[in-house]
Order: structure tokens, then sequence, then C-alpha cells
């Protein structure tokens, strides 16, 4: 797999930033999971030492909005030490070891409204992206 070292920034489409490396290059392997596949892809097509900027509609970048991820939930499923606060990030795992991250959506008494969209879906984004180097390994 090859190795790269990047600096890079996320923003939504009207220009709003979402991340970046700032002063520090992100060093990742892909399909390590530091990076979205979607983001990825897009560094594997940039050229080492050049600034370029991909634009990624909804569809290419994080998927739709799925009203099926978004789940009404009762207190008594969370965590006792959980934070259940609006706009607060909650994980739950699943019988089989995944981990899945979602937002607060909602509180209205016990029912706890929980967003697992990713907080990018149905975003527009621009990714730029500056290749510092490449390192492929042969086997």
């Amino acid at each position: 797999m090859a190795e790269y070292q990047i600096m890079y920034k996320l923003s939504h489409a009207n220009g709003a930033l979402v991340d970046e490396s700032e002063n520090e290059p992100l060093n990742f392997k892909v399909g390590d999971g530091q990076l979205d596949s979607c983001l990825e892809s897009c560094v594997e097509q940039a050229k080492v030492g050049k600034l370029q900027t991909f634009l990624l509609t909804s569809d290419e970048a994080f998927g739709p909005v799925y009203d099926e991820a978004i789940q009404v939930m009762d207190r008594s499923e969370f965590p006792t030490e959980m934070l259940v606060e609006l706009n607060a990030a909650v994980e739950f795992k699943t019988p089989t070891g995944d981990s899945y991250v979602g937002c607060i959506d909602k509180i209205s008494g016990e029912e706890i409204t929980v967003n697992f969209n990713h907080p990018l879906a149905g975003c527009d984004v621009s990714f730029q992206v500056k290749v510092i180097s490449k390192k492929s390994k042969h086997h």
C-alpha cells in the first residue's frame, strides 16, 4: 500500500472549514482509516508537490442523508455515564464490535433522537490537498 504525507483542507462547498492539517502534515497509508476512502482516491490522483482542489458532490463524498440512520431511542438505551445533550456526539458498539457514532438531534423527555448519518452526508465538499511525499510499498 502507498504511504503519503499530505497537507490538506476539507471544506463545505460553501467554504466553511471542516478539517485541515494546519501546520503538521498528515502521514497515512491508504486504507488505514485516517481518511475516508473518497478522500484517499483524491490523494491517489494528486500529483506530488502540486496543490490541487477536488470538488466532490455529496454522492461522491459522504453520501446522501438516510432517514433510516436517524433513530429515536429511549434514554434507558444510553450508558448512564454518557453525556446526553443536544449536538453531543455519541458512540455505540454493536454486538459484532463495530462502532457507530451519531449526533443527538433532539431530546424530548425520555425520547432521544440520534442521527447516525456522516456529519457531511448530503453535503458537497471541497478537498484541497498537496502531496508532500509518496512511498509505494512493493511486495
